[in-house]
């Protein structure tokens, strides 16, 4: 059988390539930049970045940048059909780092990595277990997320709101217990397609009644509103979204993008999508307000709603509350580099990438945890997990008020089976209960001298 060779192969097509430049620059430039151009590609750097590293390799930044371009334009895609203000593409390059993120994250959810959520096995195998880290990822994120926005307070006062379940008393409180309700809802939407209906809806749920005009909730930006992003810092307009005539057709677009099954060649990573929907919200600006929240909980709709229950216990704005800065960079990158989605998604993906690690070092401390709580059993072999769970929280915590909704709200249960199980803690000698200031509720607090009853029960 006669075989035919391949018109050219990788190694003569850089000698093509590098005839083809010489008018450009000469040869012995282009063997320079070759001989460079691991380093150059070490990470995909903005231009901020990469013109100085170029310089610091003894290259001129311009040609050094297109030299690298013309390596990653194979890696490179548009992202149809969504485009900028001018009707230009965005576009992405598919790199290593992303690829070496992802893989990471759907070991996680698929098997193999350490926050497996198999029901057999792994340290969330357990479904109480899961509930209880559901229930304080959604209070932390919901916490965090208005912290960014501005929200008084820190986030343990925030959760200890949330598990009270009081009414809010101020804005900043209004502002945390919306976006834990819209946290709520969004997994009730999950086979919801995307549509500017259910982006009315969220924004109201996480706007009402936390905005100086009120009329903003629920609504689109119109002609008449002069929407910016503002550099808080230095009072300086960093973005002007498209002009609110457009957006009818874009955030159609928008939801074109985020219901397409991108399969086969033009498959696109779920978490990638998730974080382009985040960026897409931003940029396209659609409300006067609340359109940062309204995009944090469209990400966690979408990876939820493909599979991706890892998120359900991993909170990521206090990532991006903690290297804010970030956060609007990774906008200005994408925006002054010709729509290059490939640094906001690169953001995203860290920012993932930390919260994991994070729930890494928290599933750590739950096992030892529930090792302490497994040797409590002596103090009581009728007292059932979530009892033991409370004594453990009260020795680390002894003066915490607790009630049987803040039980009830912290731990999953209905109100009868909370207030039973501090009412058991009660009858073991091991709580004391009160009524509260306006006696319409019962309080409960550990005996004072909880420690050396435990103490005393497990020398036994």
């Amino acid at each position: 059988m006669r075989h035919e060779s391949a018109p050219f192969t990788f190694g003569s097509f850089l000698g093509q390539v590098s005839e083809a430049l010489e008018p450009h620059f000469p040869f012995e430039g282009f063997e320079k930049l070759h001989a460079r151009l691991p380093q150059l590609q070490a990470e995909y750097r903005p231009w901020r970045k990469f013109r100085h590293v170029a310089r610091e390799l003894g290259l001129d930044p311009a040609t050094a940048w297109r030299f690298v371009k013309m390596f990653q334009l194979p890696l490179m895609r548009s992202v149809e059909p969504l485009c900028q203000a001018d009707g230009s593409s965005f576009v992405i390059v598919n790199t290593p780092e992303i690829q070496e993120a992802l893989h990471t994250i759907d070991r996680a959810v698929g098997g193999g990595g350490p926050a497996v959520l198999d029901p057999d096995s792994g340290q969330l195998g357990h479904i109480d277990a899961r509930k209880r880290l559901s229930i304080r990822t959604w209070m932390d994120e919901a916490a965090e997320s208005s912290l960014i926005e501005g929200a008084s307070g820190t986030r343990k006062q925030a959760t200890d709101l949330l598990r009270s379940g009081r009414e809010p008393t101020t804005n900043g409180e209004r502002m945390i217990a919306n976006n834990y309700a819209a946290m709520q809802q969004i997994k009730r939407w999950l086979n919801r397609p995307l549509d500017p209906s259910m982006l009315l809806e969220l924004q109201t749920m996480l706007t009402v009644g936390t905005l100086e005009d009120a009329s903003e909730a629920g609504r689109f930006r119109g002609p008449s509103d002069r929407v910016e992003v503002v550099d808080h810092r230095t009072n300086e307009a960093i973005f002007t979204p498209p002009d609110a005539s457009q957006l009818p057709r874009r955030l159609e677009a928008l939801c074109e993008f985020a219901n397409k099954r991108h399969t086969d060649r033009e498959f696109i990573h779920p978490v990638v999508k998730a974080a382009i929907l985040h960026f897409m919200i931003g940029y396209e600006h659609p409300f006067c307000d609340g359109n940062g929240r309204t995009a944090r909980a469209v990400f966690y709709w979408y990876a939820l709603r493909h599979g991706y229950t890892i998120f359900e216990y991993m909170p990521i704005s206090d990532r991006i509350r903690a290297g804010y800065a970030r956060y609007p960079q990774a906008y200005l990158d994408t925006e002054q580099e010709g729509g290059d989605l490939t640094h906001f998604v690169l953001y995203k993906i860290d920012i993932v990438s930390q919260a994991y690690a994070r729930l890494e070092e928290h599933l750590r401390g739950e096992e030892q945890r529930l090792e302490r709580v497994k040797r409590l059993l002596r103090v009581g072999k009728s007292l059932n997990e979530r009892q033991r769970l409370l004594i453990d929280h009260a020795l680390r915590h002894p003066t915490t008020k607790y009630t049987a909704r803040s039980h009830m709200n912290s731990s999953g249960v209905t109100a009868p089976t909370a207030l039973a199980d501090l009412q058991g803690l009660v009858k073991a000698k091991l709580f004391v209960s009160t009524k509260s200031m306006k006696g319409k509720e019962l309080v409960f607090v550990a005996v004072d001298d909880l420690r050396e009853k435990v103490e005393k029960k497990q020398r036994r």
